[in-house]
């Protein structure tokens, strides 16, 4: 007699075998949707990492060019040209100084000039009226006294020229002395700090070009790591098609229950055949379900180790940005560099000033000279005269002793004034002096030290625009990887996030297990074998995994079954306990 249990069993088979096909079918359709949804996500994460590794590349190399190097070296040797530049100064303060103190003195020796033209016009008149009351002295005196008073009269003209035009060489000393003293102050204020400033940060970004050097390096290696990893868990995704692939072969072994030769049996020895069989194929699925419980674990744990090390990337590229207190080292760097650029304009303009206003200066003195030479003639003029004078009054006699003495007092004034004339002049060759000097600067020792100058400015442009390009390629760079870095950090968690596959395949393999258990019996089947054996064959030669076939054999050897070697069946991975995976 058939037992109630196994008769139950076998009415319910069809449906419940049903039940366990749809719950299978469900898994396999999860394993392939969910399966290649991940592996799309690990394969767009191994294209992004590969991107962030070749911006750190071309960052690192920027950096160990000879373009912050080279730009290190013009700063120290603008440093050292910006401390010599102010020795310029110290003999142009000291050239200007000398000069006013000389155009001081040439105003004395105007005063005294213009006093003793007034004398020598006071006796000229005294001449010509004194000559009037004397009747032996005729017209000729009165002529020539008036030709005295018009030589003094342009004489006087010619000193009020001359002291105009000194009063506006002074005017332009004075302004000149002036900025000169403003730009040493300001040099006093940004000299010795700026070009010191100037040096310490040559270290400084010499240090810090090896600092973001050696964390694009760690950075590099780690992005490497993380897309070994990647690739690796890339590879390991093999098991959602081995999981498909067995769960095929549980749906086959189901088929095989309704073959012609099993519908053919006794209703008891099918019922004892589709239990034997139901027991295998439990056996089957749960192998493949703890072999696929274990491996996506493993896989989860080290997808979400992939998405912890990818944001420790984007903090270390923070780090080597300069986010924080460090700020901006190559943009904070421009700052400093304006400063010295805008003293050495200073100091350019300056040397620049100082050449016109000496080229000015020595014009002044050589047309003041001129002026005084025309007044050194008019006094030859004078004395000419009051010595004529001095003559004619002999010729009269008694009466023209008057104009005599008066003559005399002309000469004598007229001596007076040649003594401050002389005065004048050589004041004035200390001027023109002075100025030759300078205008011999101008020409020579200026020309080197505004090219001094100049060099110190090229040298500071060149190493802003060294630094701007670098900056600006760095900084492209870093945005770069901070958006490649920040989409595979996004990649990696939402692949982490989807690796839920113990509830979204689990549990239809645990359903069917439960559905299949029921259907499990036991009984004796030597009698079956005949038709059991070639159905245990087909299925054995379905097998593609070497699993599968060690739990195959324990049943094959009840039904004393040689199975089939499939040549396709696959051995199990290898473990290695040093394998990001596995």
């Amino acid at each position: 007699m058939i037992s109630s249990s196994l008769a139950v069993s076998a009415s319910s088979a069809p449906h419940a075998d049903d039940r366990v096909s749809a719950c299978l079918e469900a898994a396999r359709s999860a394993i392939e949707g969910r399966f290649l949804e991940v592996g799309d996500v690990l394969s767009r994460a191994v294209d992004g990492m590969n991107t962030l590794i070749t911006a750190l590349d071309r960052m690192k190399e920027s950096l160990d060019g000879d373009s912050v190097a080279m730009a290190a070296r013009e700063l120290g040797e603008a440093s050292d040209t910006l401390r010599r530049l102010p020795q310029s100064l110290e003999g142009r303060l000291a050239t200007l100084s000398d000069l006013v103190k000389v155009g001081a003195d040439l105003n004395k020796c105007i005063e005294d000039m213009h006093k003793h033209l007034a004398y020598l016009r006071v006796f000229g008149v005294n001449i010509k009226i004194t000559s009037g009351g004397i009747a032996a002295a005729g017209p000729e005196f009165a002529i020539f006294a008036q030709e005295i008073c018009d030589c003094i009269e342009l004489g006087r003209n010619q000193l009020d020229k001359f002291r105009a035009d000194l009063s506006t060489l002074d005017g332009d000393l004075r302004r000149a002395l002036g900025e000169e003293a403003d730009l040493a102050r300001r040099c006093d204020e940004l000299l010795p700090a700026v070009p010191d400033s100037l040096v310490a940060q040559v270290a400084a970004i010499t240090a810090h070009q090896s600092r973001i050097s050696d964390i694009s390096q760690k950075v590099g290696a780690l992005a490497r790591e993380v897309r070994k990893k990647v690739a690796s868990g890339l590879a390991a995704l093999q098991i959602g098609d081995i999981t498909r692939q067995r769960i095929e072969h549980v749906q086959f072994g189901l088929s095989l229950l309704q073959a012609p030769e099993v519908l053919a049996l006794p209703h008891d020895a099918r019922t004892r055949l589709s239990g034997f069989l139901h027991r295998l194929l439990i056996a089957q699925l749960d192998a493949t379900a703890r072999d696929f419980r274990r491996d996506v674990s493993r896989i989860g744990l080290n997808v979400g180790a992939m998405a912890a090390d990818a944001s420790e990337i984007l903090r270390l590229r923070d780090h080597a940005e300069g986010q924080g207190d460090n700020g901006n080292f190559l943009r904070g760097l421009e700052t400093n560099v304006a400063t010295a650029f805008a003293l050495v304009d200073d100091i350019e303009a300056g040397e620049r000033s100082a050449e016109i206003v000496s080229r000015s200066a020595a014009r002044s003195a050589r047309e003041l000279a001129a002026q005084v030479a025309a007044i050194q003639n008019m006094r030859a003029d004078v004395q000419m005269m009051a010595m004529n004078t001095t003559l004619k009054c002999s010729r009269i006699g008694e009466t023209g002793k008057p104009l005599g003495v008066i003559a005399i007092e002309l000469r004598q004034h007229a001596t007076h004034l040649e003594t401050s004339a002389s005065h004048t002049l050589a004041a004035l060759e200390s001027l023109f002096g002075s100025t030759a000097d300078a205008e011999n600067d101008a020409g020579d020792d200026l020309e080197r030290k505004v090219s001094a100058a100049a060099a110190a400015a090229e040298a500071l442009r060149d190493a802003v625009e060294r630094i701007r390009k670098t900056g600006d390629e760095v900084e492209g760079d870093l945005a770069h990887a901070a958006d490649q870095g920040g989409q595979v950090v996004a990649m990696l968690k939402q692949a982490a996030g989807r690796f839920d596959f113990d509830r979204q395949v689990g549990g239809y393999l645990d359903e069917a297990l439960e559905l299949l258990s029921r259907e499990a019996g036991e009984g004796p089947i030597d009698d079956l074998v005949a038709v059991l054996a070639p159905l245990m064959a087909k299925l054995s030669r379905t097998y593609t995994m070497a699993q599968e076939r060690e739990v195959h054999a324990p049943f094959a050897d009840q039904v004393g079954e040689v199975p089939e070697l499939n040549p396709h069946a696959q051995p199990p991975a290898a473990q290695d306990d040093d394998d990001v995976l596995f």
